[in-house]
């Protein structure tokens, strides 16, 4: 009994580990989305004010 309870804990562990590895690995493409975006905005914005200055 002692030993089919060690291999579930082992099991949930790996599991928990597998699942936080996607969710790292999501959290950094979105980040890297978020920048782009942000970057592009910036952009826009900046070329909206050059046309404004004209």
């Amino acid at each position: 009994m002692k030993r089919i309870a060690w291999i579930a804990v082992a099991l949930a562990t790996l599991s928990l580990t597998l699942a936080g590895c996607n969710t790292w690995s999501g959290v950094k493409q979105d980040a890297k989305e978020v920048g782009t975006a942000a970057g592009k905005g910036i952009e826009k914005a900046g070329e909206k004010i050059q046309g404004v200055a004209k």
